[in-house]
């Protein structure tokens, strides 16, 4: 769990090394240029964040985006630095309710080090945390570390994509056996594809504008690997598109079957209907208020009545039977 606690990494581009450095000895010289930091902070941890604040002098606009509890995703860029502000996944596992967790993920980049913040635990973190000392070799400027983190997260969400894809098999597989009314649940979770694609509609806008601009933070070899990352984030909006057609067919498919039951239901409703339609003609006729009806006065005439009563119902309901209309 060290990843998420506040902790100072030394990359040391002479030596290609990778060393932690305790807060207390944390000295970002901007003369050092063989010299690069990522800094992370654990919101939760006041002190080390006011430590933090001190030793980085972080301007203004870091403090309120570390503060803010929006969950928009935002950019700041100015001549020195480039400051982001990205949903992101907090964890790769979903819940009960088929539902994903979020969190927010700071990042602030400088020419000397990369500082970033959260409240909770992302896996981001402690992925870059354990492939940090891999990537050293092709460390040029910090904006390494902004091209790790942007590919984490949108690695991140295409894993969950996956999860999402087989939970559209399972629903296809439970309709065509169990025939089961799971309108809901598939609302619920195309719901959640549908926050998968806005906030990463989020982060290919953050990086089309970092691509298009002239950020000297931003090396153009950085620059470079941030434009495939925008064209990787669109392949995976575009994924979840697909994703959303699946659930809108299943959408569609317990709508039919509900149409269908109603149908049927509708059908027998009719077929019953029917049946008693000359049950009532005949009770109708045998109960009107005239004196002259010769059948009143017939020894046998309320069985016959009966009789023909039952003849009708039994021979309507064996016909909608045999027509398959019961």
């Amino acid at each position: 769990m060290i990843a998420f606690d506040t902790i100072a990494i030394e990359f040391d581009l002479t030596h290609h090394s990778v060393k932690q450095v305790a807060l207390d000895e944390l000295r970002v010289n901007a003369q050092e240029k063989n010299k690069l930091y990522w800094i992370h902070s654990n919101l939760n941890q006041e002190d080390a964040f006011k430590q933090l604040l001190e030793k980085l002098r972080l301007p203004t606009e870091v403090i309120q985006l570390c503060s803010e509890e929006k969950n928009l995703s935002n950019l700041v860029d100015n001549d020195n630095a480039l400051t982001l502000k990205i949903k992101c996944l907090a964890s790769l596992e979903l819940n009960d309710n088929n539902e994903i967790s979020l969190g927010n993920l700071v990042i602030h980049l400088t020419s000397n080090y990369c500082f970033t913040a959260s409240h909770e635990p992302l896996p981001v973190l402690f992925e870059f945390f354990s492939s940090c000392s891999k990537s050293v070799h092709y460390a040029k400027t910090p904006g390494f570390i902004l091209f790790l983190f942007i590919e984490g997260i949108i690695n991140d969400y295409a894993k969950v994509l996956f999860s999402y894809e087989e939970i559209a098999e399972q629903f296809d597989s439970l309709l065509q056996t169990a025939h089961e009314n799971i309108y809901k649940n598939v609302a619920e979770v195309k719901h959640q594809t549908l926050l998968i694609k806005r906030y990463m509609i989020a982060i290919r806008e953050i990086l089309m504008r970092i691509t298009n601009r002239n950020i000297l933070v931003i090396s153009e070899r950085c620059r470079s690997s941030l434009y495939n990352l925008s064209n990787h984030s669109h392949l995976i909006i575009n994924e979840v598109d697909s994703i959303r057609e699946l659930f809108n067919s299943l959408l569609g498919q317990i709508d039919n079957e509900l149409m269908q039951k109603m149908s049927e239901t509708m059908a027998i409703l009719t077929a019953f209907a029917a049946i008693f339609l000359p049950l009532n003609l005949i009770t109708g006729i045998y109960g009107m208020n005239f004196v002259w009806i010769p059948e009143l006065h017939w020894q046998y005439g309320y069985f016959v009545a009966l009789g023909l009563i039952f003849i009708c119902a039994i021979f309507l309901y064996l016909l909608f039977k045999k027509k398959k209309w019961l």
